[in-house]
């Protein structure tokens, strides 16, 4: 699908492409989203440019992400994508850009951009020029970001205080709900990596505008790109922190699934001693020797039932003396 941004009367406006015909005029920004082939190669004939292949914007080394050629600055981000789902998943951005208008191409829906439309309304002074929408772009991104960032540190919260709160019921959380904060700490981690690694990404992408050679951007432009790069250093070093809290919360949840563990073995081999005592003397006057002269006294049940009574008693005594219960 492709969706024309361009200026009228001072205003970004939307507009889904309804043909192949031809590029309305005034285009400022021409967003692809899972194009067919057709679709690429009417862009490539209109504006002149290459479009990549998915395999090509996958390759992760600098120079295949972000460079420059006839003229065209070609950029690959990655973004986070399916996050209220529970299975975030990094998807790329191609942006092309050649100074007079702005490619993106990407193939899945990016819940980045959900919000843009509004954002336009609001700033529309903003987005008069193609260097601006780039801007702007990476904006969204990096405020989808932080406010991911913000959610998961709430639930983290949640978390520390489900796994240290005192319950009135019992001394320790259950091990039941200890085994799904450990689910939950595995899909955080995951989720926070995803962003980690969107957030490098983002930030190599503005050391290479920063370090071009030729001046792509605009004052402006260059500003706004300038307050979110100390933005995504900000963001690193707090995902840094928030992966820490992570590594420390699961260590200590397993902690405590231990020390639960331990427990119910405490608890199990205390039980097999008390009756070891009892069961030595079944076994003894279980025996049915010829010769046992308790077997024929009338006293002798009783006397067994006794043994095994007492014997279970000690062992209880010596368990608390030892404080071992």
């Amino acid at each position: 699908m492709i969706t024309y941004y361009r200026l009228d009367g001072g205003h970004l406006q939307q507009q889904v492409a309804s043909g192949l015909d031809a590029v309305p005029s005034q285009v400022l920004w021409i967003d692809l989203l899972h194009p067919s082939r057709e679709e690429e190669h009417f862009v490539e004939t209109a504006l002149q440019v290459d479009i990549p292949t998915r395999e090509e914007m996958a390759e992760i080394e600098d120079s295949s992400r972000f460079y420059e050629e006839n003229g065209v600055l070609y950029l690959t981000p990655s973004v986070v994508c399916g996050i209220g789902t529970q299975r975030p998943e990094a998807t790329d951005v191609f942006f092309i850009f050649n100074g007079k208008c702005l490619i993106t191409v990407h193939y899945l829906d990016l819940s980045s951009l959900h919000g843009f439309p509004a954002r336009l309304a609001r700033q529309p002074e903003k987005h008069r020029a193609c260097d601006m929408i780039l801007a702007s772009l990476v904006d969204c991104f990096v405020d989808r970001i932080a406010d991911t960032l913000e959610d998961l540190q709430e639930q983290l919260d949640s978390l520390t205080q489900q796994v240290f709160a005192e319950r009135i019921e019992a001394q320790s959380p259950e091990k039941a709900s200890l085994q799904q904060v450990v689910k939950q700490l595995g899909l955080h981690h995951l989720l926070l990596s995803k962003l980690g690694d969107s957030l490098m990404s983002l930030s190599r992408m503005m050391i290479y505008l920063r370090q071009s050679p030729k001046d792509w951007l605009g004052g402006a432009a260059r500003n706004w790109l300038k307050a979110i790069e100390r933005d995504i250093r900000s963001l690193g070093e707090y995902q840094a922190r928030m992966s820490g809290k992570i590594t420390f919360l699961l260590d200590a949840t397993l902690g405590l699934i231990n020390i639960e563990q331990n427990s119910i073995i405490k608890v199990l081999s205390i039980a097999a001693v008390l009756f070891l005592p009892p069961t030595l003397v079944g076994t003894i006057y279980g025996m049915n020797f010829k010769d046992m002269p308790e077997l024929e006294w009338h006293m002798g049940y009783p006397m067994a039932l006794g043994m095994m009574a007492v014997s279970a008693w000690l062992s209880y005594l010596l368990f608390k003396y030892k404080d071992w219960l």
